[in-house]
Order: structure tokens, then sequence, then C-alpha cells
């Protein structure tokens, strides 16, 4: 029956011919984030997707692979269609937005962007790990894209480490507030020159090096 509510299991069966790397943990993600709610009263207590359901995956899987958009945008348009109306048109990036770009191994080059399943696979985190540290917002994309930044693969790299030896993942906001405080830091510092002729790229090296060296000197401090 076309109608019929559909398992979570059956959904991923049902998406995959079109989504390859789907999961429960994605479906789950979608869910918490408010894009998709299925019927969860049933006496079993387990998800069943109506074809509305699966129809508004579908929408917003398509809309983060053929047009790269964040979630928050993906929200917006599915809103307008919930009221009835048109939703506002937002197109895949032009050629003249920043793109993953591809070295001789497939892999994004240098200061290239790269998309979520590169990071995945540069850094060998899974999609359930990667999802985690998104939820925490240790991990995002670019503000304004569906692309991440290198700094995404190495915090991915560094978390399947720290995993590996008993660290939770949740721990890494620490790592994040810390960072945050010392980027406090280097924005003081330099703002004397933004308030004049700009900063010197070389003395925000300089400030970030000095920093890194003093955080890398406390730690072992900490530790011996």
């Amino acid at each position: 029956m076309a109608g019929a509510a559909r398992t979570i299991g059956r959904v991923l069966e049902m998406l995959r011919p079109e989504f390859p790397d789907i999961s429960v943990s994605k479906l789950r993600y979608l869910e918490a984030e408010g894009l998709v709610a299925p019927d969860r009263q049933q006496p079993s207590g387990y998800r069943r997707f109506s074809q509305a359901d699966i129809d508004r995956l579908v929408y917003v899987l398509r809309a983060q692979r053929d047009r790269y958009l964040p979630l928050k945008v993906i929200r917006e348009e599915l809103e307008a269609i919930d009221r009835g109306e048109e939703p506002p048109t937002h197109p895949a990036p032009s050629e003249d937005e920043p793109q993953p770009e591809p070295s001789r191994s497939g892999r994004s080059g240098g200061k290239g962007l790269v998309t979520r399943r590169q990071v995945m696979s540069q850094s060998g985190l899974g999609e359930a790990a990667l999802i985690q540290l998104e939820r925490l917002k240790i991990i995002v994309p670019r503000r304004g894209s569906q692309f991440y930044g290198p700094e995404a693969v190495a915090l991915a790299q560094a978390a399947k480490k720290l995993a590996g030896y008993g660290i939770d993942l949740r721990q890494l906001r620490v790592l994040q507030q810390a960072a945050g405080m010392e980027a406090a830091i280097v924005e003081q510092a330099i703002e004397p020159y933004r308030r004049r002729s700009g900063v010197p790229q070389d003395i925000v090296v300089d400030l970030y090096r000095v920093v890194m060296q003093a955080h890398a000197a406390l730690l072992h401090g900490q530790i011996h």
C-alpha cells in the first residue's frame, strides 16, 4: 500500500539507490534538526515515516547534494512550502563561488574546500561520529555553504585518534572553548592594526605562532 507508514529500515532501502551514503544516523540527525517529523506515537516507540515524510527527506537530500544548501536555508524553503508558498530560489553556487579543488589524487588540494564525504574519507571518521561533532558545533561547514575547510579534516582526524584513546567526542568542547579564548587574545592584539591601515599578514602569523607556542608549553607543564 503506497500510503502506508514505513520503518526507518524500509526508508533507507528506498533512498539508497539515489543516496548511497544515507544512514540511520543521518536520518536521525535530520529529524533532530526539525527537517522531518516521523510518527513516534506507535506502541513500539519506533519511527514510522509517511510518504510525505519520505518526499520531504528526498527534498532535503537533493538540496544538499545538488545545490549545496546549508540546513538553515533548506529549513526556510520547507517552511515556505508548508505555508503553501513557492520556496525562495537558492541555486547551486556559481563557478565564481568556492568549490572543491580536486588534486590528482582526487582529494581537495591546498586551501580548497572539501565535501562532507571527503571529510570522512580523508580522516577515516565514521558518519555517526561526524554527526555527533556537527551537533556539538565542533565541525561545521563554512558559513553559507555545504563545503568544509581544511580545519574540519584536521579536527576529524584528531577526533578519530582521541577516540582510539578512549576520549569521548564531547570532551572536544573543552579544546574548542580554549581555542575560542586564544582566538580572542589574537583578536585583541590585532585590533589596533585594524583601526589603522589594516593587519599585516606576518603579524597575524606571528601572533598565532606565539599563542600556539604558549599553549603547547602550558599543556606540557600541566602534564609533566
